[in-house]
């Protein structure tokens, strides 16, 4: 495709010649090839106008920049002045515009958007309409999955494997919209159906800095990403039990469907029976009380599948279908994932990472008839200090003993984040914790000490298979670790 067809209409500036045709697009030099469009991005930690003389020597015939002064020979230049955004609408363009083409629901907020893709997709499948996932997990359809790099590709990655996805027999597909993502335009160009909003809890402050601006972020998805949509008919499906998706409700573009427990909401939770194995409620709405089954745990889960529901229902699926789908639905990898080999106490390995969702995890777990409640988890290095004094808070009012280890420590010394958790257990006095920073020794210990009916709860990492210490990543996985020393214990 040619660079006047892909910038056609955009707001830029052609320096160059605009009739070449155009092999590819890239942001990073190092995987530039021949013919491509080297975007220029600005980073957090480096600027990628550094790379533009790297990209032309690779083979790029085509510069996208803000910054008109750096004009290098022997390449056409792209000047726009939000290089991202133009990133997008190009790459969307390159790949034929295929989020056009099929359906689009994008899943944003703290806490609940990979859960809420499983649910969709099981949904969705069961009636016959087949969606891809991309999220924190993999990024999937059919038999293809790729694992995940960020939560949210970058938009060239992004439109390629929506037009893959189409190709390959994809109606649609469901994605999560991390905060990141959508401050740095990488779902530009994607024409959306739905968006949800799940809630919005303390976590990302080392890059937002403020939970204005971590609102602010994730507020894109609706006022720009959305309301900019080319589709006829878009929703807004948005948690009003949560003070920023009240806020939301105020701007929300398209079809306005609300949800609750506490509020009055379109699609409200109500007579809910939370038991080891099962969760029930009653959906109400306007029209109908529609009674819920589900093998997922906890109140945090009955969100989740509110959400689920409504994107369903807006999509036109038969409610009974709905409601077979969620009552057949089994779990999501690393999120509340109990591993049971004989043992005579319960492990659930999940992925919670924040303040809220570690709470939730907590609250879960103790619709489980137990003895004690054991917590193993850390926080991730390199990212929002103030959460982990509230974290370590929250594992020691609502457990009967903590281990502190490392998650992702990545440039921190492991040492100094349990001590900013070890703050929390301070503040309350609370001395029903130890310090063990090596992980699997940490889940060793922990193992060593269940008794019978004990609920030992490993948080934090949930799904990951590996372990960030400095900048490189380590195989790692706490399923394996559990499993290795409980088939020791077993014996």
């Amino acid at each position: 495709m040619k660079i006047s067809e892909l910038t056609k209409g955009m707001n830029v500036d052609i320096v160059g010649f605009s009739n070449i045709e155009i092999s590819g697009i890239s942001f990073d030099s190092r995987k530039v090839s021949k013919g491509n469009i080297f975007a220029a991005l600005h980073g957090s930690k480096d600027e990628g106008k550094k790379y533009i003389k790297d990209a032309i020597f690779r083979g790029a015939i085509a510069i996208l920049t803000d910054d008109n002064a750096i004009i290098e020979k022997d390449a056409t230049y792209i000047i726009s002045n939000n290089v991202s955004e133009a990133l997008g609408v190009i790459s969307s363009r390159f790949y034929n515009e295929p989020s056009k083409k099929m359906k689009v629901f994008a899943i944003t907020g703290t806490n609940g958007k990979t859960t809420i893709t499983y649910l969709i997709e099981k949904i969705f499948k069961d009636a016959n309409i087949n969606l891809g996932v991309i999220g924190t997990i993999l990024y999937r359809f059919g038999d293809s999955k790729i694992p995940a790099s960020n939560t949210t590709p970058s938009s060239p990655e992004l439109h390629e494997l929506l037009a893959n996805m189409r190709s390959n027999g994809a109606d649609g597909v469901v994605m999560e919209a991390s905060s990141h993502s959508l401050v740095q335009n990488r779902i530009s160009g994607c024409d959306l159906d739905v968006a949800i909003f799940t809630n919005l809890t303390r976590d990302h402050l080392d890059y937002h800095k403020t939970m204005e601006e971590y609102e602010k972020a994730k507020s894109l998805l609706f006022n720009k990403f959305l309301k900019n949509s080319s589709k006829d008919k878009k929703y807004s499906i948005i948690n009003i039990d949560d003070a920023s998706g009240r806020n939301l409700v105020k701007e929300a573009p398209g079809i306005l469907m609300t949800y609750g427990i506490k509020t009055k909401a379109d699609f409200r939770a109500s007579d809910i029976i939370i038991n080891k194995d099962k969760t029930e409620f009653i959906i109400n709405t306007a029209k109908d009380k529609i009674k819920i089954e589900t093998k997922l745990i906890g109140k945090h889960n009955i969100y989740n599948i509110l959400a689920a529901f409504i994107c369903a229902y807006c999509q036109n699926i038969n409610i009974d279908s709905i409601v077979t789908s969620i009552k057949e639905f089994e779990s999501v990898p690393g999120r509340f994932e109990s591993i049971n080999i004989g043992q005579p106490f319960t492990v659930i390995v999940d992925y919670a990472h924040t303040p809220d969702a570690l709470g939730n995890l907590i609250m879960a777990a103790k619709t489980i008839k137990h003895r004690k409640i054991i917590m193993v988890f850390g926080c991730g290095g390199d990212r929002d200090r103030t959460k982990r004094p509230l974290m370590g808070e929250i594992s020691a009012r609502m457990s009967d003993y903590s281990i502190i280890t490392s998650d992702n420590p990545r440039s921190e010394k492991p040492e100094r984040i349990a001590l900013d958790i070890e703050v929390g257990f301070q503040r309350i006095k609370c001395k029903n914790y130890e310090v063990i920073v090596d992980r699997t020794s940490a889940i060793e210990k922990a193992i060593s000490i269940c008794e019978k009916d004990d609920i030992l709860l490993i948080a934090g990492k949930g799904h990951e298979d590996y372990q960030v210490i400095g900048d490189i990543k380590i195989p790692y996985n706490d399923k394996d670790v559990v499993i290795s020393y409980l088939g020791d214990r077993v014996r």
